[in-house]
């Protein structure tokens, strides 16, 4: 894929000579290795969802590394090498660089460091990913397969499966979900998050390809999305709606800077505020019905408590959570928090990861940039509406979201990945003209 004003999908202007089918098989693996995994469906009153993190999936590393030299190969003979490289910023080698000190410095550098490896391949295959198709309409079909793929493998598992694919009593965190549907994802919350950007996604195709199954992958979606019952894509979803062509209308970087931060700002302040700030969470309390944001201030106390006590390199890169050290400091007497998957905030989890440089290279990163690039092409006039609309709905609701969960620099988290398509993509965009 090259950003042109004619066409921003036109792989010949880089002398991307691979088989169309190379291309479409490539894509879809890794479309469906980052939304199912390598272990999707999985069963939740099984003992070991209990245990520490350890080792990780060996089949899903396995996979991830087979793709991932498949797709290098394939990009190294064309030109979209040029792309690639020019996509890897002094803020993104330099948050890497960072991250390698945290996790060199952590208690578990070997679990820190492959686990930023992995992180590394993710960034790959994202910017490698855009550059596959051979063109637009090739772009759109291959997302509606992909997307109408997930749904129907969520829809068959919801009815054939429930008990894979529906939160269960017996499940044995959680119970209180039974019920909610999550499909082939371990969590509810994971399943709406994903099923909001398949919204994006559907409205891209029926913008781009098809109408008809543009329509369907909105409708198929939506309906999946009501029956998780998670509460923070139903409602942020109209939000990333609303505010979209604001910020992609705004041509002025301060106006579209705040149009673009001012909602994951408002959503920072109301739930790490009410932890910080006795007037905020006083504020909180009368105006929500639930102001312990289902039970996450309690870990969001324990982590400012721990970023408080390794404030510059952090406990290292997801080398936090679920380590056995931690789990075994539990007890009835203490936080809950010491028994948590994650900070259930992506800007706190990266903070207690990496420290507070860590943080803030990271939004640097994710949050400047991308309007940056965004900004550029928009003041030359080029680049493609739909992809744009696409691109900045996924990385506004990425942000969203990272106030309740933690998204950023989640490997296997489809919210991340489409963040980083974004930041791609605005990225290659801003540099077409190095191209041409």
């Amino acid at each position: 894929m090259t950003i042109a004003t004619d066409d921003p999908y036109s792989a010949s202007r880089l002398g991307f000579s691979g088989d169309r089918t190379v291309r479409s098989a490539l894509f879809l693996a890794t479309f469906l290795l980052i939304w199912l995994t390598a272990n999707p469906f999985p069963d939740l009153s099984d003992p070991k969802v209990l245990e520490p993190v350890g080792e990780g999936n060996f089949l899903g590393q396995t996979l991830a590394l087979i793709l991932t030299a498949s797709m290098a190969a394939f990009v190294l003979l064309s030109d979209a090498r040029l792309l690639l490289l020019k996509n890897l910023t002094p803020l993104l080698l330099l948050t890497l660089f960072w991250f390698s000190l945290s996790a060199a410095a952590s208690a578990e550098p070997f679990l820190a460091s492959r686990r930023l490896v992995l992180a590394a391949i993710t960034i790959f295959q994202a910017s490698t990913f855009l550059l596959l198709p051979a063109d637009r309409e090739h772009f759109g079909r291959l997302l509606a397969i992909g997307a109408l793929a997930i749904l129907a493998l969520c829809y068959a598992g919801v009815v054939f499966a429930p008990e894979l694919s529906i939160h269960q009593a017996s499940d044995l965190q959680e119970p209180e979900l039974a019920g909610d549907w999550r499909g082939a994802f371990g969590h509810k919350n994971g399943a709406g998050a994903a099923m909001a950007v398949l919204v994006f996604v559907g409205i891209f195709v029926f913008r781009s390809c098809s109408s008809i199954l543009g329509a369907l992958i909105v409708v198929l979606a939506t309906v999946f999305l009501a029956f998780t019952r998670s509460k923070s894509p139903m409602w942020l979803l109209p939000c990333v709606f609303f505010m979209t062509p604001f910020i992609l209308a705004s041509r002025r970087a301060g106006i579209k800077a705040v149009f673009a931060l001012g909602l994951p700002i408002i959503i920072s302040v109301l739930t790490i505020g009410s932890v910080s700030s006795d007037a905020i969470g006083t504020m909180v309390h009368n105006l929500l019905s639930d102001p312990t944001f289902t039970g996450r201030n309690v870990i969001w106390r324990f982590t400012l408590d721990h970023i408080a006590q390794r404030p510059i390199l952090g406990y290292g890169f997801q080398a936090f959570w679920g380590t056995s050290e931690l789990k075994s400091a539990w007890s009835y007497l203490e936080s809950w928090g010491y028994r948590a998957s994650d900070a259930h905030n992506s800007y706190l989890n990266v903070a207690v990861m990496t420290g507070v440089v860590g943080l803030v290279l990271a939004m640097l990163w994710t949050l400047v940039q991308p309007l940056k690039d965004h900004l550029a092409v928009q003041r030359r006039g080029d680049g493609d509406s739909a992809l744009n609309t696409m691109l900045m709905q996924a990385w506004l609701f990425g942000l969203c979201i990272s106030g309740f969960e933690s998204v950023l620099f989640d490997g296997g988290n489809v919210i991340w990945f489409m963040m980083l398509l974004a930041t791609a993509g605005f990225r290659y965009q801003a540099i077409a003209k190095l191209t041409r």
